[in-house]
């Protein structure tokens, strides 16, 4: 049976037909396998493949509990990221990562941008956003009293997975509203293609159905 993912966790990795029939190197033919085996940090995961299009799969990694891999991931993305004074990362999936990075190199605290506005938020910055996966404009929200902790600060973003890159964009925009400087970006993974913006320990594939001569369909 194909995988299927709650829509609640679909976020990033969807991606639109135009991205995907674009020229990607990590582009490989769907031939009916329902997983696929990923090295992510030096361990190997077994991911589902989910299909995203009539025509297309995406091997669907879930970070969250995973504590093997944030635990390695950290200790190798962590020396690449020295020269930030602070981290920056989005609710949940981002968490994890961007904490044992921030205890490795002894920066705290970090900032978790929110979906939407907290009762306890004061004063939020808020950037709006359309993802070209999305239907409709998504918001992100940092409380004020976390813009603060950004102002004047070099800053990192972390994030689990990087596929169009849209949602380190939007985090980006209030790490300038808020007066800091973005000088790293850092993900476990990214999708579809190398991204030279983003420190990243492996890349998602696209599978997808080819025609008897090697082509896609």
């Amino acid at each position: 049976m194909r995988g299927t993912v709650p829509a609640e966790h679909t976020e990033g990795i969807q991606f639109c037909q135009q991205e995907i029939e674009s020229d990607m190197a990590h582009v490989l033919p769907f031939k009916g396998e329902p997983t696929y085996d990923l090295e992510i940090a030096g361990t190997v995961r077994t991911l589902p493949l989910i299909q995203v299009s009539p025509d297309t799969w995406i091997a669907y990694y879930y970070s969250l509990g995973d504590t093997e891999v944030i635990d390695r991931a950290a200790r190798i993305l962590a020396p690449k990221l020295t020269g930030c004074e602070i981290f920056i990362t989005t609710e949940t999936k981002g968490i994890p990562l961007t904490h044992a990075i921030a205890t490795y190199l002894g920066l705290k605290p970090y900032v978790v941008c929110r979906k939407e506005v907290r009762p306890f938020m004061l004063s939020p910055l808020v950037v709006r956003y359309k993802p070209i996966t999305a239907k409709t404009e998504q918001e992100l929200f940092i409380d004020g009293r976390d813009s603060k902790k950004l102002g004047g600060k070099k800053v990192g973003i972390v994030d689990d997975i990087v596929s169009t890159g849209e949602t380190i964009q939007a985090m980006a925009e209030l790490v300038r509203q808020a007066g800091g400087t973005v000088v790293k970006r850092a993900a476990l993974l990214v999708e579809g293609d190398e991204r030279g913006d983003v420190e990243h320990l492996g890349i998602l594939p696209i599978f997808k159905l080819m025609n008897q001569q090697g082509g896609r369909k």
